[in-house]
């Protein structure tokens, strides 16, 4: 078996180094062809934000104009009260329990 010498392992070093060094750039372009454009993520950014801003939106109570009354008194109502799909009002979808007064 021929024995290594020291001038024979440097030329190998190095072009073991130049290998990888030239390996490195073909690489990194493999990874940035395989990332998505900036544009779209920024558009697909822009439209998850304006969807959650809509929904929050939609969140807050709507009221109308308020009303004043003849005796002063100013009444604002909702748009959409909470619990308007109740017919006969609140607690109604439970049985009652046993010794409360009805």
């Amino acid at each position: 078996m021929p024995s290594v010498t020291p001038p024979t392992l440097r030329r190998s070093a190095a072009a073991i180094f130049a290998l990888m060094l030239a390996a490195v750039p073909v690489a990194s372009a493999q990874a940035q062809s395989n990332a998505p454009d900036p544009d779209v993520l920024l558009e697909e950014g822009t439209k998850k934000i304006l969807r959650a801003f809509e929904l929050f939106i939609m969140t807050i109570p709507q009221y109308e104009m308020p009303e004043v009354l003849p005796n002063g008194d100013i009444i604002i109502r909702r748009k959409n009260p909470p619990g308007e799909d109740r017919k006969d009002g609140p607690g109604t979808d439970q049985p009652p329990v046993a010794g409360e007064k009805t």
